[in-house]
């Protein structure tokens, strides 16, 4: 009896075991709520670092803000860590969390090469750097993480932070030395104003490696010039963002471009048709209209009536 009593206690037991709700799976902390409000299309920007004009344009600081691992930035091999790079956001914003892609993705570039393989080294630990004040700081240290070698990380802040201009510095790579790479960068928040940071005139005449750019605003509409000639551009500006549409008559091409006038230059890209990216458009503003030598973009800036 004792032994029947045993097996059938045990029998319950199983049988309640088999009843019971299953274990919940542990849920994953939400994400930060908010927008990458360092993308280009928010107005942010990335500032040139050192040596950069030297290197293709692949591996600039500016393709970290466009929101993709295609292209990104690359340090020179000779420098040594750590690593500090500037950035602007259109406004003062309050910052929640910031995401690291460490990853590759091949890509065909505009000039028909492409890697086969990542050079350099993925960022490892870094540091998240803001100010209120202005581009030289003062900065504190918002966050300070390590990034994983080949994914997306996503770092929350400890406690919500107030900044317009941000540093990231980069203290070590996975391979503990040589060049380090990053694909992108996100800062997650809310701007106090998506347009902020406009008011300025942004015509003028701006020097770009392949010719140079000429700018007319009207309101809030902007025409323009490239390339002597070779190309025109119309389109809108709203705060500091522009986004114009190019058209090539000699090469028979069109496509869009966005750009972020600001510290007396344009930041951004251009883009073929799909919004495939072309290369980033960044140039250096060395005058005003009145008086400058328009050559052949005269007719596309001051359209007969």
């Amino acid at each position: 009896m004792r032994t029947a009593m045993m097996t059938l206690a045990g029998a319950l037991l199983l049988a309640g075991c088999s009843n019971a709700p299953a274990d919940k799976p542990v849920a994953n902390p939400a994400e930060p709520a908010g927008d990458n409000i360092l993308h280009i299309s928010w107005g942010g920007i990335a500032e040139a670092d050192a040596g950069e004009a030297a290197r293709h344009w692949s591996t600039w600081t500016i393709n970290l803000v466009d929101g993709g691992p295609a292209y990104g930035w690359q340090s020179d091999k000779a420098v040594t860590l750590p690593h500090q790079l500037a950035f602007e956001l259109a406004g003062s914003g309050t910052i929640r969390a910031v995401a690291l892609d460490n990853r590759f993705e091949p890509v065909v570039r505009e000039d028909g090469s492409m890697s086969q393989a990542p050079d350099g080294s993925p960022v490892r630990r870094f540091a998240l750097l803001g100010s209120t004040a202005g581009p030289d700081g003062p900065f504190e240290t918002l966050v300070e993480g390590e990034a994983k070698a080949d994914a997306q990380t996503l770092v929350k802040l400890p406690k919500e932070a107030r900044a317009r201009w941000l540093r990231l510095r980069i203290d070590s790579n996975w391979a503990g030395s040589g060049s380090t790479r990053l694909s992108d960068l996100a800062v997650i928040g809310d701007l106090d104003q998506r347009g902020a940071g406009g008011g300025e005139e942004v015509g003028g005449v701006y020097a770009h490696e392949y010719g140079p750019i000429l700018l007319r605003q009207k309101g809030n509409e902007v025409i323009g010039c490239y390339n002597d000639g070779l190309g025109t551009l119309r389109g809108t500006i709203f705060g500091r963002i522009m986004r114009l549409a190019w058209y090539s008559k000699a090469e028979g091409s069109i496509g869009a471009a966005t750009l972020v006038a600001a510290n007396g230059k344009l930041y951004g890209f251009w883009y073929r048709p799909e919004d495939r990216m072309g290369s980033p458009w960044n140039a250096v503003r060395e005058g005003g209209l009145d008086g400058a030598d328009l050559g052949k973009c005269r007719a596309a800036l001051y359209p007969p009536a």
